[in-house]
């Protein structure tokens, strides 16, 4: 075998190295076994290469053979029925549904229509479920019985981000080497939703491992956006805010680690809603979860307008179902108390949090909505952050990259990145002095946000546990702040600018999501509104 080979190799070059008696051969002992290493490791990358080559060619064919099936499928629905569901909006499709007026079956099939449409034009799937279609006919039959109460979300459709958990579908996380991840059950909200009613049609694309806020990896490419194939969807979720621009569907389930569901949303231009950390549950996530317990990842909702998510959430907050499944989640039911006709809130806003300056037409948006929401009765007055979204990012850094990078680095190695994602793979690999060099460079430049974001970043035990102390210092004053003032919910610039192209997100530091991640480091649920 390769590794025997390897072993033999290597004793036998250790054997005739300390055989040696004269320093020169010594030397050049020392210098054929490292040139001896660097060689088998090269020909182990390339054979792992080779396989996982051969794996994304099987999942892409799987993927095409996938499409090409619901592209038939799709066409089995009369044109004046597809009409009609594709001007439904959630509520009508809903009641629709409910009524009896369409059945479950039309609906999926003309979902996929819809959905590969806002494929052809974004590259937006993973993949289309065919299981949704027998699921949908064998609601149907469930119907016909006068005693079956339909659930509350009857026959809807939803899209489900890739690297969340669906029985029997691919969960690859975008990298190559967890390919063939198949999980053996629904991730909590998935099961909820399907009580409810709900059946996922289709999965999305998303960055490889997640953790940047371009869509790209080597299995399934580029999901592009669909204002602009040169600029980005977004990330992590990027391919179903893709899928919502693009009207491919009307509900998806995506995740949110750093801005994940509202960066794609922003850029995209849909909604996304990040819910505090606490109300779902990470226990079936891939481990290790990087960035934790500073920035914990949650699901959550995006879709086309902002009803269908107070829907979606209030299903799945109905009951206790997800903290009866997690002990670890909070059992709170959905606040319904929160959405009485008439209650009026204090809004505190802001256009910039003192850390990074937002473009002029982010800050611009932020403005109307002060106007629009004045003339609703609300009261908007101006609200500082000072300096806590600065202390935060400090801290921030100073903990979520504490290992240097390895985790990450160990994830990504041999992994066949694109030129998009391939900045990812060597910031990580990027050794401390080098980081200190750039973080000196930039202070020196008078750029302190990116000199921090370098020289903040620590291995020792001490600076870590500084970190940890200035998160929750800033979350006592930014929580204190708002009682003091009395404000109910803050408005804001949802990024600091419009889509990017493709590959900027990982030439630049993670600074630029700062406006986001902020509200993950607080712990705070924080969305996206169009």
């Amino acid at each position: 075998s390769l590794n025997s080979a390897i072993t033999m190799e290597l004793k036998a070059a250790v054997n005739r190295f300390f055989g040696l008696k004269s320093p020169r051969y010594a030397l050049l002992g020392v210098i054929a076994l490292y040139s001896l290493r660097k060689l088998i490791e090269k020909a182990a990358a390339s054979k792992r290469q080779a396989f996982l080559a051969a794996r994304i060619a099987v999942a892409a064919k799987e993927r095409d053979e996938n499409i090409e099936w619901a592209r038939k499928e799709t066409k089995l629905v009369d044109d004046e029925e597809r009409k009609r569901i594709e001007a439904m909006n959630f509520k009508q499709l809903r009641d629709a549904l409910q009524s009896g007026k369409v059945t479950a079956e039309s609906v999926v099939r003309v979902y996929y229509g819809l959905a590969l449409r806002a494929h052809d034009k974004t590259n937006c799937l993973t993949n289309i479920i065919k299981q949704s279609l027998k699921d949908a006919i064998m609601m149907d039959e469930k119907a016909k019985y006068s005693k079956y109460k339909k659930p509350r979300l009857f026959g809807m459709p939803i899209s489900i981000k890739e690297s969340i958990e669906v029985e029997g579908q691919r969960c690859s996380w975008g990298v190559a080497k967890y390919i063939d991840t198949i999980p053996k059950e629904d991730s909590y909200p998935v099961m909820k939703l399907r009580s409810d009613g709900m059946i996922p049609f289709c999965q999305t694309n998303i960055p490889t491992t997640c953790m940047t806020y371009t869509c790209d990896n080597s299995i399934y490419g580029t999901t592009t956006n669909p204002h602009s194939s040169s600029r980005s969807s977004g990330g992590s979720s990027g391919g179903e805010g893709a899928l919502m621009s693009s009207r491919g569907s009307l509900i998806g389930l995506g995740s949110d680690i750093a801005g994940s569901i509202r960066i794609p949303s922003s850029y995209s231009g849909c909604c996304g809603f990040k819910p505090s950390p606490t109300r779902f549950s990470t226990l079936q996530w891939r481990e290790p979860i990087p960035w934790r317990p500073i920035c914990i990842p949650t699901e959550g909702p995006l879709a086309q307008d902002p009803h269908a998510i107070v829907e979606i959430l209030r299903s799945i907050w109905s009951d206790r179902f997800i903290s009866s499944q997690d002990a670890l989640s909070v059992p709170i039911d959905f606040r319904e108390d929160l959405f009485n006709e008439g209650t009026k809130y204090r809004i505190g806003f802001y256009t910039s949090d003192g850390y990074i300056d937002p473009l002029p037409g982010n800050q611009r948006v932020v403005k109307e909505a002060v106007e629009m929401l004045r003339g609703k009765g609300h009261e908007l007055v101006p609200f500082s952050l000072g300096d806590i979204v600065t202390e935060t990012a400090r801290g921030l850094f100073a903990t979520i990259l504490m290992d240097g990078g390895k985790q990450p680095s160990k994830i990504l190695k041999d992994e066949p990145l694109s030129p998009i994602m391939a900045p990812l793979l060597q910031f990580h690999l990027m050794c401390s002095c080098v980081k200190k060099f750039w973080g000196w460079f930039f202070k020196l430049c008078g750029d302190g946000a990116t000199a921090d974001f370098f020289l903040s970043q620590s291995k020792r035990a001490i600076d870590v546990q500084a970190g940890i102390d200035r998160i929750y210092t800033c979350r006592k004053r930014l929580v204190q702040k708002m009682k003091d003032e009395r404000i109910d919910l803050i408005l804001c610039p949802s990024t600091i600018c419009p889509a990017m192209p493709h590959a900027l997100p990982n030439q630049i530091p993670f600074t630029a999501v700062m406006a986001t991640m902020f509200w993950n480091a607080m712990e705070f649920p924080a969305g996206v509104v169009t």
